[in-house]
């Protein structure tokens, strides 16, 4: 059976750690979720935007590490970047079924 990949995206204030919250454990039975804010958040609880690179970086490492487990995940993203047209090629080519919600 083909491992799942969950794409949260969003503008920002669209609701998307919201929705997954609620989405992912509760209607695909996902636990996995790698969020880049959430990440910021446990590097520096009262400045969580002074760890956003980092954290961001973090968030890749670990989609990458679940990917190379073939574990059913979702990531939330704006998808305001080029490289994740390479992240979605290298997923499909380890026979992902991707999943994409829009809010």
């Amino acid at each position: 059976m083909s491992p799942n990949v969950y794409i949260v995206a969003g503008p920002n204030g669209a609701g998307k750690t919201t929705f997954a919250r609620e989405f992912l454990p509760n209607y695909v039975k996902c636990l996995e979720f790698a969020n880049a804010d959430l990440i910021a958040e446990g590097i520096s609880p009262f400045s969580p935007e002074q760890a956003a690179i980092r954290a961001g970086r973090l968030m890749i490492e670990q989609i990458h590490l679940l990917a190379n487990r073939s574990s059913d995940f979702g990531f939330e993203t704006t998808l305001a970047g080029k490289s994740y047209v390479r992240l979605l090629a290298d997923l499909k080519s380890k026979d992902y079924r991707i999943y994409l919600y829009f809010l």
